[in-house]
């Protein structure tokens, strides 16, 4: 059998598998000899305790008859025993153990040694009488696996290098051979040759995979050579599309560049050549920044630049100075040539010349800026009229608002005045005569008392009605003086326009009127009390007032000041500390009072309706309902002022006076 030099591969595949059958066979010898090994050791265990369980009892009863020819022949008996090669009986005396008998050579290497005690048994009783020594010697163990090495090793690797001769000479006919045959194909293999096949000189039925890879590099020669023809013709239509490109670029209106992503040119069609005024030679690989003359358009141009190079912009707008002095602006837009990577090779660039467009859009932008100047101005104009308006309307709904109040009031006036003067002489007679009967039924109940009436049952009953008539009286009485203050509180709407009028210091009015009606709520009320802040102007101007009507405006103000917080204090807030803030401000054309209180405030949906008369939140018997209404008139119809109301429910509520210097 003959093999080439170049036959590598056979001579790769015969050391390996030499390694591995090298390596298997140590491997194997190794566990084989382990087993065997260990065999070995259970054999001479089992030796040591067949002469346990056979001759240490027989060897104790002749050692305690001193049996000498017995215990000969049994430690004979012993030695013979496999890779038993030392055995020694010590005797106990008084002084410790004696040799009593020794066979065989001691060793002190590679050896197993047991001792077993010679016991021998009187009256039921377990006796030391010596000691049985036996040494194993491991030294036959080693030589049978010795001879059994050489034995594994000479047959195996015998059969290592016959089998991996016969395998590399397979290997040489079925693999090396074919092998070869595809690498001379390979070497010639030309695209004049590639109708050449791959033939092998035995052909068979079954392929394997060199056959396998011989008719796939067959088909790999035809796909190969249809693709080169399709290269052919796709090359043929790359320089057809290319010419067609070329001119597509060079008749372009627009101007197209090519740059690296380092800015350098790589081609620039006609028209910017044309506009920049320079030749092909002094553009392509130049810098394309350095051509476009003014720092500022340098400046923009690599802004533009740096942009482009992370995404594709649309309409740039960069003006341009070029060399021939001429200025225009561009409109730029950029497409990014990316390589499979993904990394950008080229950015191509599309100008349009919009100079003509610019022009036009910033003459219409002046334009624009002119007629939103004119638009701006006219608006503040319109503004400030309809401020004016708002204002006059406001003006105009506040003074219906109180020709309406006046008109209700007046109309309420003229009506009370009416009822009240009708009214006021029976309730005279009513008062008068119940007072009357009051006074009779006191005589009258005297008299009864003193002895009057002798019948003591006739004079009880007398008295019991007596008392009830002078109660009912009472209560005619009482009811009657409050109808007389309701009566009087009408015609006060009836006579609001008759009062004097003279020039008043309405801090003076203020603080007289809230002190009396502190100390009248106090008297009501035990326990009530209230923090009064009063910041009133030092320097007060007078005005001309009704003084008694205004000192009950302010009385009423206040009094329902300290009522509301008294009932917020009763209402379980235990850290509520009642106040009331007064305070007094001189504007040009009028005094100020504005009157707050913490208390329990006026709810948003009645606010509209406290102004009219008769109309209370009180319980029955604790107002008339005209304090308020009685007040408006005051304010607004006699003074010609202003009475305007501010609260939130729970928290507070705050009226503001405003009284004309000039009335």
């Amino acid at each position: 059998m003959e093999f080439k030099k170049t036959s590598q591969l056979s001579f790769e595949l015969l050391k390996w598998i030499l390694i591995c059958s090298t390596f298997f066979t140590f491997l194997g010898t190794g566990v084989q000899l382990y087993t065997d090994y260990r065999a070995g050791l259970s054999t001479i265990e089992s030796t040591l305790d067949q002469i346990d369980r056979s001759y240490v009892r027989s060897i104790s009863n002749s050692l305690w008859n001193l049996d000498d020819e017995q215990i000969k022949i049994q430690v004979n008996g012993i030695i013979k025993l496999k890779d038993i090669d030392y055995i020694k009986i010590s005797e106990k005396r008084e002084g410790g153990f004696q040799l009593f008998s020794e066979l065989g050579e001691k060793h002190t290497k590679n050896v197993i040694n047991k001792e077993f005690n010679l016991l021998y048994t009187s009256d039921n009783k377990k006796v030391q009488i010596g000691v049985l020594h036996v040494q194993a010697s491991l030294s036959g163990l080693f030589s049978r696996l010795f001879d059994k090495i050489l034995v594994i090793l000479v047959t195996q690797t015998l059969k290592t290098f016959i089998v991996s001769f016969c395998i590399l000479y397979i290997i040489h006919i079925l693999v090396s051979k074919k092998i070869m045959t595809l690498v001379e194909f390979a070497k010639q293999l030309r695209v004049k040759n590639l109708d050449t096949p791959i033939l092998f000189k035995r052909e068979k039925e079954k392929m394997d995979e060199i056959d396998e890879l011989a008719k796939s590099m067959n088909q790999m020669r035809i796909h190969l050579k249809m693709s080169i023809e399709k290269m052919k013709k796709s090359e043929e239509n790359i320089i057809q599309e290319r010419d067609y490109t070329k001119g597509l670029i060079n008749g372009s209106p627009y101007i197209i560049c090519g740059l690296t992503p380092a800015g350098i040119t790589n081609f620039v069609n006609p028209l910017g050549l044309t506009l920049t005024g320079l030749s092909e030679n002094q553009v392509v690989g130049e810098n394309f920044f350095e051509i476009l003359g003014s720092e500022d358009s340098q400046d923009k141009a690599i802004t533009f630049f740096e942009e482009s190079r992370y995404t594709e912009l649309k309409d740039f707008i960069l003006p341009i100075k070029f060399q021939n002095m001429k200025r225009i602006v561009v409109s730029w837009s950029t497409v990014l040539r990316r390589d499979q990577d993904g990394l950008i090779v080229e950015i191509i660039g599309f100008g349009a010349d919009v100079t003509e467009k610019v022009i036009a859009e910033e003459e219409l932008k002046r334009y624009q800026e002119h007629l939103e100047v004119l638009v701006e101005k006219r608006t503040e104009e319109v503004e400030e009229k309809n401020k004016e308006l708002e204002a006059n309307l406001k003006k105009l709904k506040t003074m219906q608002g109180r020709m309406i109040a006046q008109e209700k009031l007046a109309s309420l006036g003229s009506l009370t005045a009416g009822i009240a003067h009708e009214l006021n002489n029976p309730l005279n007679f009513i008062i008068n005569f119940a007072y009357a009967g009051n006074e009779n039924c006191k005589e009258l109940l005297e008299e009864a008392k003193n002895g009057g009436i002798k019948d003591e049952k006739t004079q009880k009953e007398v008295i019991e009605g007596l008392q009830e008539l002078k109660q009912f009286n009472h209560l005619i009485h009482l009811h009657g003086k409050k109808s007389e203050m309701i009566i009087k509180s009408m015609l006060a709407h009836s006579r609001t326009k008759e009062s004097e009028m003279s020039y008043q210091d309405l801090n003076a009015l203020i603080e007289e009127n809230v002190n009396f009606a502190f100390h009248a709520l106090r008297s009501k009320f035990r326990g009530f009390n209230s923090k009064v802040n009063l910041k009133l102007k030092s320097d007060l101007s007078k005005v001309n007032v009704a003084k008694g009507e205004i000192d009950r405006v302010l009385l009423n103000m206040f009094t329902n000041a300290f009522y509301s917080m008294n009932l917020k204090k009763q209402g379980g807030e235990s850290d509520f500390s009642p106040t009331l803030d007064v305070q007094s401000e001189e504007h040009t054309d009028c005094i100020v009072i504005n009157i707050r209180d913490n208390g329990i405030g006026i709810p948003e949906e009645r606010m509209k309706d406290v102004f009219d008369p008769f109309y209370t939140t009180k319980p029955a018997g604790e107002g008339t309902g005209l304090g308020l209404s009685l007040s408006y008139e005051i304010i607004v119809g006699v003074h010609q002022g202003e009475l305007d109301l501010k609260s939130k429910e729970g928290e507070f509520a705050e009226f503001t006076i405003k009284i004309p210097k000039v009335a």
